[in-house]
């Protein structure tokens, strides 16, 4: 009996630090499609980001540790709400998911700023130490082994500009790519610092984003590259769908593969199977 009031005791702790820390929240999607539903959550400790995380994070962790995400905005600006569908649907998967710009509850509710490239590698810094802070609800949670830094058109551009913090061990350009421009401290001298696989998502020809990625793509050959190309997509792809459409989809895979070791995964990008992805074209290279 008295174990079993310790465990209720311990069971109410923790969950009372949980909720402490998050401030304030809304679901995106029903919580999305995966097994954990995630939240899009202020943190008290990060009041600039939305930690896109699964609202239970220990039983989430129970499968092993979860990966991380940090997301740079379109526009580079200081609101992720254009991108929370899909955001929310990748941690709804096991991952967490920190986003440059404060919580927003609803479509034009915040004042549109610019935003430093920099906030990327500060919002990994946050997460390492939340996961070694005994009192965080993310204490050992965390997989600082496997972070991806990811970015959609401007914020590609940032990802680039702090492409070489060795935390990072995948990109994710969405309609995103630097060709012969200079944005947000990155240029194509920017490309070398990539130093781990990269994929562009991107929305075809309508998606001014696409020939610059394809200038990336040819440029890139010290590390492996993929291209995934949603021919309709557009600038913007699927990132108003629910569940974020195949961008969520496309982007999962990726990260399961990169990020999760599941090699299952890799058949999209390394064989261009594209059988549930229709409408998609597919090439990579420098894959062993």
């Amino acid at each position: 009996m008295k174990k079993i009031f310790l465990t209720i005791c311990l069971f109410f702790v923790t969950t009372m630090i949980s909720v402490a820390q998050v401030e304030d929240s809304k679901i995106v999607d029903n919580g999305g499609s995966g097994d954990y539903k995630a939240i899009a959550a202020k943190e008290a400790t990060l009041p600039n980001y939305v930690v896109y995380r699964p609202e239970n994070l220990e039983v989430a962790a129970e499968e092993g540790l979860l990966p991380v995400m940090v997301f740079a905005n379109g526009g580079c600006s200081n609101t992720s709400i254009s991108h929370e569908r899909v955001l929310s649907e990748i941690a709804s998967h096991g991952y967490i998911v920190i986003a440059i710009g404060a919580l927003q509850k609803t479509p034009g509710g915040g004042e549109n700023s610019s935003t430093e490239a920099t906030m990327l590698t500060d919002a990994i810094d946050w997460v390492a130490d939340q996961n070694k802070d005994k009192e965080s609800a993310y204490y050992n949670n965390v997989d600082l082994d496997d972070i991806a830094s990811g970015g959609q058109s401007c914020g590609g551009a940032q990802v680039l500009a702090v492409a070489s913090d060795p935390r990072i061990e995948t990109y994710m350009m969405f309609n995103s790519g630097i060709g012969d421009m200079s944005m947000a401290g990155a240029d194509r001298e920017s490309l070398p610092d990539v130093h781990a696989p990269i994929v562009y998502i991107v929305g075809g020809p309508s998606d001014v984003a696409t020939s610059n990625a394809e200038l990336d793509y040819e440029r890139i050959d010290h590390v492996p590259v993929a291209f995934a190309n949603l021919m309709e997509g557009g600038h913007m792809g699927t990132f108003g769908e629910e569940y974020g459409g195949s961008f969520s989809r496309m982007s999962l895979k990726w990260l399961d593969w990169q990020l999760k070791g599941q090699d299952g995964s890799s058949d999209v990008f390394l064989e261009g199977d594209l059988s549930d992805f229709s409408g998609w074209t597919m090439k990579a290279k420098s894959f062993q």
